[in-house]
């Protein structure tokens, strides 16, 4: 018991030399600034107008790492832009979106690139996703009030305190303008737990806090694309989007799924009618 109770007084000094073990891990994509302008040269002149044909070809994609060690699992990037695809296919203006390989975006940049891929893709416009990152841990006697015994063996708690932030910015490639931006927060409260398993939950909780930024992001790209279609329909001299429409594209606000119902309508009403005849 003694010698428990020796051990147990030594760990907790080692321990109080650890207090203030602190690491801070900050992880991001190429910044859409940075990707778009590789050579840190911002235009100074005046851009050309946006024309665009509607209904939209949209192609969609996460701006690559800044390093080739990414911490978002290749899974968890494909489920969110899958979820942010079916976001831009609700809208009727938009034809067809398509995620585009992130291996596209590897290796060179700016709008010569983008050019290439609108090329490639048949594309109209581009959706580009970046993020940013900050974990903070540190190991600290807070870690003791999650002691796991095992004989006379004690573990270290970890906590970790993540800071997320997602963006995604459409961008007409042709006039090398930014129609409209959506961004997403999280921040996650401490969590301890033994230290034998920090790093496994340390991937997790990054997963995890990229998908509730990503769906807060999905939340703020509803309202934005809103806004976007009340700015196309209703455009003033002020307004520097120029709008055309491919053939058999009117522009009207009638959803497929309304002219089903309607169909659907048409077809009960005659059938009615039919009967009473």
């Amino acid at each position: 018991m003694s010698r428990l109770f020796l051990f147990l007084c030594i760990f907790i000094l080692s321990s109080c030399t650890m207090l203030g073990n602190y690491r801070k891990s900050h992880t991001q994509s190429t910044s859409l600034v940075q990707f778009l302008y590789p050579d840190g040269k911002l235009p100074l002149t005046d851009k050309v107008n946006p024309v665009l044909n509607l209904p939209l070809r949209v192609g969609l994609a996460f701006i690559p790492d800044k390093v080739n060690n990414t911490v978002i699992s290749v899974v968890t990037k494909n489920q969110l832009l899958e979820n942010v695809k079916v976001v831009f296919e609700s809208r009727e203006y938009v034809a067809e979106i398509t995620i585009i390989p992130e291996l596209y975006l590897h290796g060179s940049r700016g709008y010569s690139t983008l050019n290439q891929i609108k090329t490639l893709y048949q594309l109209d416009v581009v959706a580009l996703v970046s993020y940013d990152q900050v974990l903070n841990s540190q190991e600290s006697l807070l870690g003791l009030s999650y002691l796991t015994i095992v004989g006379a063996y004690i573990f270290r708690g970890t906590g970790y305190n993540v800071n997320t932030l997602m963006d995604l910015a459409v961008v007409d490639v042709d006039s090398q303008s930014i129609l409209f931006r959506a961004a997403g927060m999280s921040t996650s409260k401490d969590k301890h737990i033994a230290y034998a398993y920090h790093k496994k939950a340390f991937h997790e909780k990054q997963n995890k806090e990229f998908e509730v930024a990503m769906g807060q992001m999905q939340g703020n790209l509803v309202l934005e694309l809103d806004k976007f279609e009340h700015r196309l329909r209703n455009r003033d001299e002020s307004e520097p989007i120029e709008v055309n429409y491919r053939k058999g594209y009117s522009g009207g606000s009638v959803s497929l799924l309304l002219l089903g119902l309607l169909f659907m309508f048409a077809v009960a009403k005659y059938s009615r009618e039919d009967k009473s005849i």
